[in-house]
This record gives C-alpha cells, sequence and structure tokens, in this order.
C-alpha cells in the first residue's frame, strides 16, 4: 500500500498578514478602551444630577436616598415640591444633609399647563411656597435653585396653534424668571426637549437658543440610550451644547433609565447599569470639549436605583 506523508498546510503569507493586521486593531482597540476607562475615573463630569419625583416618603426615606446620591456621584438633585403641604421639615432636614454631603438641592415644580398664560398662578403659587419655605429654614437648608418641567409639547393647544403656543411659553419662561429674580436670589434651571433648537422663536431666533439666554443652565432631554452615530447621545445634544457654549451657559445631558412607550432605544431599562455607564463615558469623552457642556442628569432616581440593583442580581 502507498504511503502519503501528512504535510501540515501553510497558510498564505497574505493570510498571515491580514491575520496579524486584524491583531494589531483588537490590541489597539483594548488599549484605547483602557485609556478611556481610566479616563472616566480620573476626570469625572462636572455635574451628575437626578430628579426625585416622589417626596411622600422623603421623611423616611431621606437616608436611603442620599445614600444612594452619595455612592453615585450625584452632586445635584431636582427635588419635587408638593405645594400642599405646608410641612417644611421633611424637605428641610432633606435639604440639610445634602448639603452636608456636598450635594446642592434645586426645588422641583411644573406642569405641560404651566406653559399657558391662563395658568399663571400656579407659577405664583409654587413661587410663594419657595418664599415661605426660606423664611423658615435656616441658611443650611435653602435650596441652591429652582427647577422647572414645563412641556406644552404635550397640551393639544400645541398641535392646534404651534406659534401661540411658543408665545405663551415663553411669555410664562419670562414671568417665572422674573418674578424669582425679583423674590430671591436662586439659580433658575429648567427640562428642555433635546430638539427645542429647532422650534422658531420671536425676533428671527431659535426657542433652544432663547431658553438658553434667559435661564442659569437646562438640562436636555436627550433621551437616547447609544451615544455614538445618527439620533444617538452625542448627535442630539450637540446643537444645544453649542448654543450653550455661544451664551457661556452650562448644559446638562438627561438620560433616562425609565420604561417608556416612545420605543428601546430611549431608554436604558433593561440594559443593565454597565451600558448606561459605557454610553455616558463615551459621550462625556466626545463633548467634554466644548465649554457649554456640563455633565449628566438621571431620569430619575427610582429607576435608576432599579436597573441598579437589577444589575446586581
Amino acid at each position: 500500500m502507498r504511503k502519503f506523508l501528512l504535510v501540515p498546510k501553510l497558510e498564505s503569507p497574505r493570510k498571515v498578514s491580514l491575520l496579524k493586521i486584524i491583531l494589531i486593531a483588537l490590541l489597539i482597540c483594548v488599549a484605547i478602551a483602557t485609556v478611556l476607562m481610566l479616563k472616566w475615573k480620573s476626570e469625572k463630569p462636572p455635574v451628575m444630577g437626578t430628579w426625585i419625583w416622589d417626596t411622600t416618603t422623603l421623611a423616611k426615606d431621606k437616608g436611603q436616598m442620599l445614600a444612594f446620591a452619595e455612592e453615585q456621584g450625584v452632586n445635584v438633585i431636582f427635588l419635587h415640591i408638593d405645594r400642599e403641604s405646608k410641612d417644611f421639615e421633611p424637605y428641610r432636614a432633606f435639604v440639610e444633609e445634602a448639603h452636608g454631603l456636598g450635594i446642592e438641592v434645586e426645588a422641583l415644580g411644573g406642569d405641560p399647563s404651566w406653559g399657558l398664560t391662563g395658568y399663571r398662578q400656579e407659577i405664583d403659587s409654587f413661587i410663594g411656597w419657595m418664599v415661605d419655605y426660606h423664611s423658615a429654614v435656616g441658611e443650611q437648608a435653602e435650596f441652591d435653585g429652582i427647577h422647572m418641567d414645563i412641556e406644552p409639547y404635550l397640551l393639544k393647544e400645541w398641535e392646534r396653534d404651534r406659534e401661540d403656543a411658543v408665545s405663551q411659553w415663553m411669555d410664562n419662561v419670562e414671568y417665572l424668571v422674573n418674578r424669582i429674580r425679583r423674590d430671591t436670589s436662586l439659580r433658575v434651571s429648567a427640562d428642555l426637549p433635546f430638539w427645542i433648537h429647532k422650534i422658531p422663536a420671536r425676533a428671527n431666533g431659535n426657542l433652544g437658543a432663547w431658553m438658553i439666554e434667559r435661564l442659569d443652565r437646562v438640562v436636555l432631554m436627550n433621551y437616547r440610550n447609544f451615544a455614538i452615530g445618527e439620533n444617538g447621545i452625542i448627535d442630539n445634544a450637540l446643537p444645544m451644547i453649542r448654543e450653550g457654549t455661544r451664551a457661556g451657559k452650562p448644559v446638562i445631558v438627561g438620560l433616562e433609565t425609565g420604561p417608556v412607550k416612545e420605543g428601546e432605544h430611549v431608554t436604558f431599562y433593561g440594559k443593565g447599569i454597565s451600558s448606561l455607564h459605557r454610553q455616558m463615558r463615551l459621550s462625556h469623552l466626545s463633548l467634554r470639549w466644548h465649554a457649554g457642556y456640563r455633565g449628566f442628569s438621571i431620569h430619575d432616581y427610582k429607576s435608576w436605583k432599579e436597573v441598579l440593583e437589577s444589575s446586581l442580581q
């Protein structure tokens, strides 16, 4: 019987060269990822915020809320105010303890109807509550600012006559800012949709630039769960961050962690905490070159906590 000598098949020089290129590329990617991780650890965003909407258990859950905030590096909390409550003690204790941890607290209020001039009494009621609160507490328990969440584009008036709805929104924001600056020395900030720069405003400008000019800082509701690419966090945030840079005003990028109806691309719900951290890191390293960019705010405390806890299970 004839015997055959089995000789190992040699890879072609071209194939070996391609494998080397792929290996080098992978090593470069690993090196870049390592550098980004180290940069993120050594260079945190200036602002890390969150919203707390449910304040019904504020007295009972204060310790847990602030412990979570401290663990996550939060340095500003938007704390919802119940204007029906004249019991200032839960708010006083929360703000005072937060300040002791180096965390700023802004009083959170708003409703889509606050964008209509016919509901201006709601704005007056909110500011009145704030004035009464500050008169009743010590300096350590004073809020650092007022944070508005007014979204009139959710109203039927927005669809019926957008130009008029925009005009009323502008009038109410101007009224609110003037009232606050007349009665208090508080910072005024607001949540705004990332697309607001696309809405025309009076005097041939855009509504995003107009809002930035009048407010002390804004939080962009930039709800996407991927940093890079069309319609991603960076792409959607840049127009308003550039407006902030031009005006010398800070823009904070808001991200969503709760369940939503608008689609999976909107939220980190179900994506895990590592995905949130990774996309924030990528966004930060791109946006940090713009003077108008100031960091992130995660919506909201309750959902963020749930995402973290589910990731640890």
